[in-house]
């Protein structure tokens, strides 16, 4: 087949040379070949088109058509059969720079008239850069594209290159982009919304939308030939913006929507997953709290009461051991749901105002006892913190119990622990304070303060430390809360000199003063005596300890073992007759909070007044509010200290005449 390419394209590629050969002779009239010179003495008997470039390819691959084609009788027969420009394409490699090229030879075949013989007239071009064109044109065709698109703005007309052309393709040109498009959507796009999409699809819309962007897409799902459904991506962007020239293609995205669709589903399943495994471990945690907390309580209640009435010094020791051994029990399982919370990201902090002299005050309240026992000399230097903050106030306080506690353990008797406060910067209404907790304890050594905030991390050579021995995640802890609270900290330590820890905190203004709460030591001091109390615990020993607490003050204490006998003996008093109510929350037949929801629900006078205190083992911060939102003034988690219950009890019924 000869193919007319025509004399259009040569002034775009570089031409190798000429000659000019006489057919009907069979001889050559003249040869040139571009920076070599003048071949025709040499070449003149070579009429053979191979023979006579042989002089500038050391390689030559043509196929054994395109070889016969431009041999003189091929030529001749084509001339007589109307062809009068043939042109064909080979590689080569060039002698003089071994570089590989595409030669196309274009071939004119005139007659000369005086004689008849008839004469071919052979260009030569490197065509290279047009043949890598066009073969990368088809790799990115076959390989990433559907097809691209030429389209003019300006007059509709439009030219596609495609691998395959079938039904399910745009025509290969035409005059009218607009009718085309709509007639190819109208026939293969699958959705309910046709006319817009053929609207977006539309020049005017094309031109628009490539006025605000450079890139203009659309997406769609086409039927193919095989009734198989794909989606595709539609892209226009300027070839030449001032001529209205665009550019556009149409690429498969099906594989990649469905491959991102597994993905999500695949996302998903693993959010439910971790979701179900977290509720499972929260579930599992608040159960454990629950059971560990109840017979902790029995533990702590029973030895409060039994060192009361001890009259044997060396008992009361037993009763005193017993109780610290409790008390540092409950500190590891404060500690361990801590730290599972936090890393489960089941921990939310919460914002609220606190004081300056309430921080203050609870610091002296908590830590001015372990100073005392060991005749440290604490300093506290709040001077520098403001006065109102929003904080969560409780988390708050235990970043510095914590670290304190850990002073107060690692100091020798005798010795000093300094907390100190250092204005850094305000930032709108944050103010930066730097809060410096430094001790003249027994230090850590350069390895361990590598680990420190390492969860059960413990410097297992400090000797005095031994007599401490912790849950090693008080440091993990407090580090997890500071950088929940987008603030820093690092310590500083050396064997034998100390340990300072830096905390730099972002604290949030507030300029209302909060209302004090009473102290406690002024609410105990309240009578309680004569009040009558409902007491609703399902547990023995744990009804035990409590009435034993709440009588020792006065109390007089009626039981309730269930939610619903709670309920019952409400209804059957008149009303005002309990001053208040302790109520488990987990209990058989009814729980404590639809106990509460029943009672704030009853049609008398002291169903929405009376107090109504949660005295329960759930000691999460959901707990608590689930308690409250159940009409509960307030929540206290077991272990009960004694004092605490008789203080809170004071702070609702101590001053009622």
């Amino acid at each position: 087949m000869i193919i007319d390419r025509g004399l259009d394209q040569k002034g775009t590629d570089a031409n190798i040379g000429t000659s000019r050969v006489n057919l009907t002779q069979r001889y050559v009239e003249s040869v040139k070949y571009n920076g070599l010179g003048d071949f025709t003495e040499e070449l003149r008997e070579e009429a053979d088109y191979r023979k006579r470039i042989e002089k500038i390819f050391s390689e030559i691959h043509m196929t054994g058509e395109t070889y016969a084609d431009l041999q003189p009788e091929a030529l001749m027969e084509a001339y007589w059969q109307g062809e009068e420009m043939i042109s064909r394409y080979y590689w080569a490699k060039r002698r003089d720079t071994d570089d590989i090229i595409w030669v196309r030879v274009d071939v004119r075949i005139v007659p000369q008239l005086d004689t008849g013989d008839l004469f071919a007239f052979y260009n030569n071009w490197d065509v290279t850069h047009e043949k890598n064109r066009d073969r990368m044109m088809q790799l990115i065709i076959e390989f990433d594209y559907d097809y691209v698109e030429y389209i003019c703005l300006q007059n509709g007309h439009f030219e596609i290159m495609a691998q395959e052309k079938s039904s399910m393709c745009p025509s290969a040109r035409g005059t009218d982009y607009d009718a085309d498009i709509r007639d190819y959507l109208t026939r293969v796009a699958v959705t309910d919304q046709l006319e817009a999409h053929i609207r977006a699809m539309q020049t005017e819309e094309i031109r628009r939308n490539l006025e605000a962007e450079p890139l203009y897409i659309q997406e769609i799902d086409v039927r193919e030939s095989d009734g198989s459904v794909r989606r595709k991506m539609i892209r226009y962007t300027y070839m030449d913006k001032q001529m209205g020239t665009v550019f556009k293609s149409c690429v498969d995205i099906e594989d990649i929507v469905t491959e991102e669709k597994k993905k999500q589903e695949r996302l998903e399943r693993a959010i439910e997953e971790t979701e179900r495994a977290n509720c499972a471990k929260s579930e599992f945690l608040a159960h454990m709290s629950h059971d560990i907390r109840t017979p902790m309580n029995a533990i702590i209640g029973m030895t409060s009461v039994a060192r009361q009435e001890c009259q044997d010094e060396t008992i009361c020791g037993y009763l005193d051991k017993i109780k610290s051994s409790s008390e540092f029990l409950l500190g590891l399982i404060n500690d361990m749901l801590d730290i599972s919370r936090i890393e489960s990201g089941n921990l939310n902090l919460k914002s609220e105002q606190m004081s300056r002299k309430t921080f203050g005050t609870a610091i002296n309240t908590t830590i001015g006892p372990l100073m005392e026992q060991k005749n440290i000399t604490f300093q506290c230097d709040l001077q520098h913190m403001e006065e109102m903050i929003y904080t969560d106030a409780v988390r708050f306080k235990q970043i510095f119990f914590n670290l304190l506690s850990n002073a107060a353990k690692y100091t020798p008797e005798g010795g000093n622990v300094w907390l100190l406060t250092e204005r850094l910067r305000t930032e709108g209404n944050v103010e930066w304070v730097r809060f410096t907790v430094r001790d003249s304890g027994i230090g850590m050594s350069e390895e361990f303060l590598e680990h420190a905030f390492e969860p059960f991390s413990q410097e297992g050579n400090r000797t005095l430390a031994l007599q401490w021995q912790g849950t090693g995640l008080g440091l993990a802890i407090v580090k997890k809360l500071v950088v929940m609270m987008h603030g820093t900290i690092e310590i500083h330590s050396k064997l034998g000199a100390g340990t300072g820890v830096i905390l730099d905190l972002p604290l949030t203004i507030s300029g209302i003063d909060a209302p004090e709460k009473m102290p406690q030591a002024v609410m105990a001091k309240q009578n309680l005596e004569g009040r009558r109390v409902l007491l609703a615990e399902d547990n023995e020993i744990n009804t035990f300890v409590a009435r034993r607490i709440l009588e020792s003050r006065g109390i007089i204490v009626e039981h309730a073992e269930n939610g619903k006998r709670a309920v019952e003996m409400v209804e059957q008093n008149p009303e005002g007759y309990f001053d208040a109510i302790v109520m488990d929350i987990r209990m058989p037949v009814m729980s404590g909070l639809e106990a509460a929801r029943q009672i704030r629900a009853m049609s008398r006078t002291d169903a929405q007044t009376v107090p109504i205190i949660a005295m329960t083992a759930n000691a999460y911060e959901e707990d608590v509010s689930q308690s409250l939102a159940a009409g509960m003034n307030a929540h206290l988690a077991k272990p009960i200290e004694p004092q605490v219950i008789l203080d809170t009890l004071a702070g609702y019924i101590g001053s009622k005449n």
